[in-house]
């Protein structure tokens, strides 16, 4: 009885033996070996891709550049620049037309982002910021000069006329030209007055008319 129970395990044995050699187990376990090998491969590429889609980049400054400069370095970085607007002022006296302006740029500098995020950019305007010329005539100076400053031009040099009305703005003047009410001009340009040099000193109310004021200057003066 032992003999044969040692005779069937050692034919067990060599079942397994055989099927351990046999091609079925061969190109099974081969498949099984390709089929971990891609899956690997497949995870490998997988975390690479996704850690490219994840990777943050810093935002470079162009502030100071000209829009196709700063359009040239964004794109470098794998990010888009979009012109997004312009202004007419800026308080850095550096900053030239058609430069990004500090803090024109958002997200600002240094900001970590993913790529291909849009970058908007604010330039400074070629053209100055359109500004209206206010209606100073028979204004007192110190009026006339609040409502230029208002308008956003810069009151210029006074010159005095004789006329009864001391201190009384009898005409403006924008380049050595007669300019007058609700005339297109430019913020920052400069206005000129001409005012009444007569020993009245009531020129804080407006002037009643009676005398027309502005027909006293030169006629050959030009008017904008």
């Amino acid at each position: 009885m032992e003999q044969e129970n040692n005779s069937s395990f050692m034919d067990y044995l060599k079942a397994w033996g055989r099927f351990f050699i046999s091609r079925y187990f061969i190109k099974n376990i081969c498949i099984f070996i390709a089929t971990v090998l891609v899956f690997i491969l497949l995870i490998t590429q997988g975390l690479k891709w996704y850690t490219h889609h994840t990777e943050k980049i810093s935002v470079p400054s162009v502030e100071g550049m000209t829009v196709a400069e700063a359009k040239k370095i964004i794109k470098e970085r794998g990010l888009e620049a979009v012109v997004n607007d312009s202004t007419f002022e800026c308080a850095s006296k550096s900053i030239k037309p058609g430069q990004i302006i500090p803090g024109g740029q958002q997200p600002t500098p240094g900001y970590q982002v993913k790529k291909g995020r849009k970058i908007y950019l604010t330039y400074l305007a070629y053209t100055k910021q359109p500004a209206t010329m206010p209606n100073i005539n028979g204004e007192s100076v110190e009026t006339a000069k609040s409502l230029i400053l208002g308008a956003g031009l810069i009151p210029g040099k006074i010159t005095e006329r004789e006329h009864p009305h001391k201190g009384l703005v009898l005409e403006a003047k924008f380049n050595g030209a007669r300019v007058s009410a609700g005339k297109q001009l430019h913020k920052g340009d400069i206005i000129d007055l001409i005012i009444g040099k007569g020993e009245d000193n009531d020129a804080t109310t407006p002037y009643d008319g009676d005398t027309d004021i502005f027909n006293q200057s030169d006629d050959s003066d030009d008017e904008l």
